[in-house]
């Protein structure tokens, strides 16, 4: 019964882990994106005769909208990384003292 327990547990904390990299590796593949838009950028300057101004024509929205979009998905991607080790790790050390507690119980008993 514990063993299936702890397996269950372990899956959903392994899905946790899965996600979290997921996310981040998404994250990080915008962040590459965003640079070679950075790398990239021809700044083209468009003047306006009637007017006497310049106007100096970027793709910024593009890219602060990339960054807008990556930054909550390296957060949550590393909160469900972090959360899914600890529980791991959590899960692991708890059956090592309950261990140790039954293996102090029999030693009493003899």
């Amino acid at each position: 019964m514990q063993w299936a327990e702890r397996q269950r547990f372990n899956h959903g904390s392994s899905l946790m882990q899965g996600w979290g990299v997921l996310l981040l590796l998404i994250s990080c593949v915008l962040w590459v994106w965003v640079g070679s838009l950075i790398w990239d950028t021809e700044d083209t300057l468009y003047c306006f005769r009637a007017y006497s101004r310049c106007e100096m024509d970027t793709t910024m929205p593009k890219q602060l909208t990339l960054l807008g979009i990556s930054a909550p998905l390296s957060v949550v991607g590393t909160g469900l990384l972090v959360a899914g080790l600890v529980r791991r790790h959590t899960s692991a050390h708890v059956l090592r003292v309950i261990e140790m507690q039954q293996s102090e119980e029999r030693a009493r008993n003899k």
